[in-house]
């Protein structure tokens, strides 16, 4: 546990699931930003389009035009490593282009064009989601494990470095509250091979039926609780809204655990 790094989430939305749009004009999302670095994030997960449950898509333009003065804010005063959370390849490449440095992929490269832009950023790293709907013919693990292998496999036939690859299996997007909680119990039964894992259940709603708590500013406190003990079972990369919370929680269990 001792390499697990803290993703802080930026929303710059005006219709999060998770924040209800406090973080959408620039200029709040770039101090929500600078204080997520100050609260000792390792990475920024900058993401201009909600997915949440019933969101309406908005177009590539409208994303880039939203996150765009974003990152370079961060970028003229920080290195800290950026991901962009996107599935529009063209959003892909502009955030890439303009300081960036992961790709994080919600669609895990389905959309056409987005294996292209991964290939075009060869030192960029690359985190493919599940969240294609779930084939009930399959158990959950077995779905995630063929989509894992079949995202692999395409891209070592792009000739992508399999170094780059993290992989997320997608809490809440078309799963079950069953099979959700069971990818929070058991992280090693969703890992593929020895890739690196990302898990991102910070106030889903996952976590609102774990506690009954209707309320995402309220489910903070679940939600550390619960990426915690992903982040004790394994998981390399944790993506949260409360990074002070989480870090303090890191440090706590570290060191009663040596």
């Amino acid at each position: 546990m001792n390499d697990v790094k803290v993703m802080g989430i930026v929303n710059v939305t005006p219709d999060s699931f998770s924040d209800g749009g406090n973080f959408f004009e620039s200029d709040q999302a770039i101090q929500h930003a600078f204080q997520l670095i100050e609260e000792g994030a390792d990475i920024l997960d900058i993401g201009g389009q909600s997915t949440r449950p019933g969101y309406i898509e908005i177009s590539p333009e409208e994303e880039i035009r939203r996150i765009g003065p974003v990152i370079k804010a961060i970028r003229e005063k920080s290195d800290i490593p950026i991901s962009v959370d996107t599935y529009f390849p063209e959003v892909a490449d502009y955030a890439l282009n303009n300081g960036a440095t992961i790709l994080n992929d919600v669609r895990g490269l389905d959309l056409e064009g987005m294996m292209a832009v991964a290939k075009k950023y060869p030192e960029a790293d690359l985190v493919i989601m599940h969240s294609r709907d779930r084939r009930t013919e399959l158990s959950v693990e077995e779905d995630i494990q063929q989509f894992y292998t079949e995202k692999y496999e395409a891209c070592l036939k792009e000739g992508i470095d399999p170094t780059r690859i993290f992989f997320d299996p997608g809490i809440g997007f078309g799963k079950s509250l069953e099979e959700n909680i069971d990818i929070l119990k058991y992280p090693d039964k969703y890992r593929f091979k020895d890739f690196p894992l990302l898990y991102g259940v910070s106030r889903k709603r996952t976590i609102a039926h774990l506690v009954d708590e209707d309320r995402p500013l309220e489910r903070d406190y679940a939600s550390v609780t619960a990426t915690l003990y992903s982040a004790v079972k394994g998981v390399e990369v944790i993506r949260v809204h409360q990074v002070k919370g989480m870090k303090d929680a890191l440090k706590v269990w570290q060191q009663l655990a040596d």
